[in-house]
């Protein structure tokens, strides 16, 4: 994967006679290394922290990345971009120093891989070392999304859960029963979390509901006699997306929703939350509180937290 933001070192600054430490269109992301200031103010998370990940792959080659390091490299959604760069089996490096956070704990060679020139950890060990490590809701989107591309598999992830530390493992192995490859976005994913841990019943996903304008999809259901509950995600680019996709201005697409939904309601019930929902899960809870759903008293594993 090409880099949006490519790495300046100082020999190539000085040789272009640049003194990169004065120069303002220069921005230092580790000793050494550098990246166009512009350009890093206008990128996204993912290539700010590929730059940093790059960084200390030139300052270090035989670095082995981890957790979310190796997520991104494996094109898996990590959340907001990370404090640090992190890597995994390596007892010559501390357990942390110049923005990087090591494990000394060792990595079984086969769950060695390359990616775009840098060594990571495989996706199966990439997922089961976030699912003891990180919270379901860090955890789970990038295992939902590594399920839809069929990169690996639920029992690929156990196993390679059983070479690692046992600390975490109740947790991992929740998040991995719970990982669904239907989950369309890590909106969705973070969603099913927040759901399943308020204690409320785990919603059916990208439920078809036949209306008298055709057919739609609602990304949760929960059936209820002859109606169903349908819950909504909305993204903050949810319609941006829908307009791009079908050729409209985002206008449109706000219009053809109202209608989609306005048909779904003559037979279901239909709720929406958005992002500031799902990471203040008790703003999510009032919304289905409010519905009808029953909700049990939560019993979480030993382990589990609902959000960070």
């Amino acid at each position: 994967m090409p880099d949006p933001l490519d790495i300046v070192q100082t020999s190539q600054a000085k040789a272009l006679g640049l003194v990169p430490s004065r120069s303002r269109a220069l921005r230092q992301i580790r000793r050494g290394s550098y990246v166009d200031a512009t350009a890093q103010d206008s990128a996204g998370v993912e290539d700010r922290y590929r730059a940093r990940v790059r960084a200390v792959g030139i300052a270090r080659p035989r670095i082995v990345f981890a957790l979310e390091s190796a997520a991104m490299l494996h094109g898996l959604p990590f959340g907001t971009e990370p404090r640090y760069v992190f890597s995994t089996g390596d007892p010559s490096m501390s357990g942390g120093r110049a923005g990087v956070r090591n494990s000394h704990l060792p990595i079984r060679p086969e769950h060695v891989v390359e990616v775009d020139g840098l060594r990571c950890s495989s996706v199966a060990w990439t997922l089961a070392d976030l699912g003891r490590r990180r919270i379901p809701s860090d955890g789970i989107p990038a295992m939902d999304a590594a399920l839809a591309t069929g990169v690996v598999t639920k029992p690929d992830i156990e196993r390679a859960l059983l070479h690692q530390s046992k600390q975490g493992r109740v947790r991992a192995r929740w998040s991995i029963a719970f990982a669904d490859a239907r989950s369309e976005s890590v909106g969705e994913s973070r969603s099913r979390v927040a759901i399943a841990l308020l204690g409320f019943p785990v919603p059916q996903l990208q439920v078809v509901v036949r209306t008298h304008l055709g057919e739609f999809r609602a990304d949760f259901g929960w059936r209820r006699g002859e109606r169903w509950l349908l819950g909504e995600f909305d993204g903050l680019m949810k319609y941006g997306s829908l307009a791009a996709a079908e050729g409209r201005t985002g206008v449109d697409a706000l219009v053809s929703e109202k209608r989609r939904e306005d048909a779904m309601r003559v037979a279901s019930d239909v709720c929406r939350w958005t992002w500031d929902d799902v990471i203040r899960p008790e703003r999510l809870e009032r919304i289905l509180r409010a519905t009808g759903l029953p909700q049990q008293e939560r019993v979480l594993p030993t382990g589990v937290r609902l959000l960070s």
